[in-house]
């Protein structure tokens, strides 16, 4: 649907019923919709939307017909549509003949936050990425009384642009994005702009989120290996190399389990907590060792906890999540 020229609109202000105001602030989500940015959500509120066929209908009795085929009153190829609260709807012209000849989806941005969730621990959008590939993944949780999608998905970098690409998960909780010009061995100057919208019948919320992937890492798990009296502390097989370009910081603590139940890393507290970048530690009987990773050159997550159990000559090597 084209847009431009709609504020031609603006000459039947004084046909407008009431006191019901032309909406000033709307914009293009997509191709064929418009979503008006404006207080519409109060009961019993009221704006009137500009629409326009085309350009190239200028001049002709274009039929105008919302949604399941309810014929509107005003004709011709530039009209004003009442939108009523947070009802939008599919607005499709014709020929005077029947044939179509374009529609517009017309939706309300709320500034509520509805449609998903905000949990405690992430929040309501939360990204990571296990490595410096340039690939990163965000999800969210919806709300349990809302039925959400996805309605548009925007990255790009703060000043370049840059060419990123993101495709909605088989699960409809989460994205998955590539930076195609991102380069783990330069500095990354410029921030990601996340912004994604999400659709709820005919409102829309957006979300954004601004970072770099430095801010978002997160690597995956330690693998540990017993040689003899030593545990070998292995670099997770996702993450780059070499080890030497992107080093890790092992954190290690030592707990003693009464009973399984009671064998929780993330939980038990330890007298000594140790930051090591040395892959290797001393094995000892009735000891169970923590083991995490956090990229050495950044602030950024740490790695969920493996854990090593030596009894008797049995080793247990479990891992948690």
């Amino acid at each position: 649907m084209l847009f431009l020229g709609l504020q031609v609109l603006l000459a039947f202000l004084h046909t407008a019923e009431g006191s019901i105001k032309v909406a000033e602030s709307y914009w293009t989500l997509k191709p064929n919709e418009l979503v008006v940015d404006e207080d519409v959500v109060k009961y019993g509120s009221k704006v009137l939307v500009p629409l326009m066929c085309g350009e190239m209908f200028d001049g002709q009795d274009v039929v105008w017909r919302r949604d399941s085929g309810e014929e509107l009153e005003e004709r011709g190829n530039r009209i004003l549509v009442m939108v009523e609260e947070r009802r939008g709807g599919t607005y499709t012209c014709y020929s005077r003949e029947g044939t179509y000849l374009n529609h517009t989806l017309v939706l309300v941005q709320w500034p509520y936050r509805k449609i998903i969730k905000d949990t405690p621990e992430k929040g309501f959008i939360h990204c990571s990425t296990k490595n410096y590939s340039g690939s990163f993944q965000c999800s969210w949780t919806w709300d349990d009384k809302r039925a959400g999608k996805v309605a548009l998905v925007k990255a790009v970098r703060a000043h370049s642009g840059g060419n990123i690409s993101c495709s909605l998960n088989s699960s409809g909780h989460g994205i998955t994005c590539y930076d195609h010009e991102y380069c783990p061995y330069s500095e990354e100057l410029d921030n990601i702009n996340l912004t994604i919208y999400f659709r709820s019948n005919y409102v829309v919320e957006s979300y954004s989120q601004r970072f770099q992937i430095s801010d978002i890492v997160k690597p995956d798990m330690v693998n540990i290996i017993k040689k003899n009296n030593t545990l070998e502390l292995q670099y997770p097989n996702t993450w780059n190399a070499p080890f030497s370009y992107f080093p890790l910081t092992f954190q290690v603590k030592e707990i003693r389990c009464r009973k399984k139940s009671d064998c929780d890393c993330a939980s038990r507290q330890s007298s000594k907590v140790n930051l090591i970048q040395d892959q290797h530690w001393p094995l000892k009987k009735g000891v169970t060792v923590c083991v995490r990773v956090q990229d050495d050159l950044c602030s950024s997550a740490w790695s969920e906890w493996t854990q090593y159990k030596y009894v008797l000559e049995i080793s247990i090597f479990t891992v948690f999540y």
